[in-house]
């Protein structure tokens, strides 16, 4: 939440409140919310801000908010963010790996916002000489990769790169590839296999198991 600039002190309070109500339902979904009991939890006098805010945390993927005139109250579906989907429960026991993707995800999705307001996501050549550096990577490489990209407006096919290190680590796990590939094949072509006999034995017993 720190990280997202459309979020006010508003909706931060909000949230918290229903995960408080949440947190007390044990993590089950749906929450039937009270407009005035959910006001009083997160400090919010104006039922104007109130309202924005409820609907702006659910256009911004924080949860899902059903709409009930009814007296008994909202539906509000809580979002598990320890595996990224939504569910009636949450599982909090999510390896390293998929705690990773998440964060890989969110990090994609922050960007590709960034790059639909028009933001310049692409690296300058020092930036990228300086990582392939960090990584003791060969410098050439760094010329060629940054001069690859930029001739495509760093795209890759079709699509917007919006995360050039990651990019930057498969560029140079496909050279290195590349290279003990053609190092084998060297090695290959300098020792021929030879052709030899095979050992068995001529009284050989088909009846005898293998």
């Amino acid at each position: 939440m720190q990280d997202d600039e459309r979020l006010s002190p508003y909706h931060i309070s909000l949230y918290i409140a229903l995960f408080q109500y949440w947190n007390e339902n044990h993590f089950k979904n749906p929450l039937i919310i009270k407009r005035n009991d959910l006001m009083r939890a997160s400090k919010i006098g104006s039922l104007t801000t109130y309202t924005k805010c409820l609907k702006e945390l659910h256009e911004f993927d924080y949860l899902n908010y059903s709409p009930n005139f009814n007296p008994s109250g909202s539906h509000i579906n809580m979002y598990s963010f320890c595996t990224g989907f939504y569910t009636s429960k949450c599982t909090a026991t999510s390896t390293a790996n998929e705690l990773e993707s998440v964060q890989l995800l969110y990090i994609n999705k922050k960007k590709q916002y960034k790059y639909e307001k028009g933001e310049n996501l692409n690296p300058t050549q020092n930036e990228v000489i300086d990582f392939f550096k960090e990584n003791e990577w060969e410098h050439s490489e760094a010329d060629k990769f940054f001069f690859h990209y930029q001739s495509t407006n760093w795209f890759a096919g079709k699509s917007k790169i919006l995360d050039w290190k990651s990019s930057a680590y498969k560029w140079t796990l496909n050279n290195f590839n590349s290279n003990n590939n053609n190092a084998n094949d060297k090695n290959n072509h300098a020792k021929p296999l030879k052709a030899g006999n095979l050992h068995a034995t001529t009284n050989k017993s088909y009846s005898d198991p293998l």
